[in-house]
């Protein structure tokens, strides 16, 4: 079954470029493309799309704004910035706000259609390079107490260093000898302990906490 997918970017020819891009594909399917944010948590509220793919800056009401709103009217849908700002300051914003993705404009086709279904599966993926920067950010200040870090069992700490690290699931399952799925298991444990919109929000929880050191996951 095709995954839905709603489009947000107030500039016709980007937006019409995505939905070219995601519509050839057999696995997307474009329930709705709109030209600002409020647009998009309204098609959110009525689609409950399995994707909505974001500008950042749109009139109205910005991407950050409408990441934060779709995550209350469609709490399953996922969330992705698409920007052409390569900014720190807005991936901390995005990751803040709930999103599971932020990839440049500029990025290749192939890259984009791979963290759509990467965001898609569960995972969350981010540029690498601005995702090393956030999280050496967030380990150069002082380290932030967090109850919710001490609620986690010791096999929970271990998978969520490593998703700090930026593995995959498989990934995390080789290195602590463990199944795939179990690790699926732990990480949606660990983000509803510490209440986080998803695991790349998990893993900045755990740096400003002062569980892991600086991080520098892979591309």
């Amino acid at each position: 079954m095709s995954a839905s997918i709603l489009v947000a970017d107030d500039h016709d020819l980007a937006r019409s470029g995505l939905v070219a891009m995601i519509g050839g594909e057999p696995d997307f399917r474009i329930v709705r493309e709109v030209r600002d944010g409020l647009e998009a948590v309204e098609a959110c509220a009525i689609d409950r799309p399995d994707l909505a793919l974001l500008d950042i800056r749109m009139p109205h009401l910005d991407g950050l704004g409408a990441a934060r709103e779709i995550r209350r009217v469609s709490p399953k849908t996922r969330i992705m910035m698409i920007t052409m700002h390569d900014s720190l300051d807005y991936l901390e914003a995005a990751v803040d706000a709930g999103a599971s993705g932020y990839i440049l404009k500029d990025a290749s086709r192939d890259d984009i259609l791979k963290m759509i279904r990467r965001v898609l599966d569960g995972e969350a993926f981010f540029d690498g390079g601005l995702v090393a920067k956030l999280m050496r950010r967030a380990a150069a200040k002082p380290p932030k107490g967090s109850d919710a870090l001490e609620a986690l069992t010791v096999r929970e700490r271990e998978v969520l260093v490593k998703v700090a690290e930026g593995l995959t699931n498989k990934e995390i399952g080789r290195a602590l000898r463990i199944t795939p799925g179990t690790v699926k298991i732990h990480v949606e444990r660990i983000i509803e302990k510490l209440s986080a919109s998803d695991r790349t929000q998990a893993a900045v929880i755990a740096v400003r906490g002062g569980l892991v050191g600086t991080a520098e996951p892979s591309p």
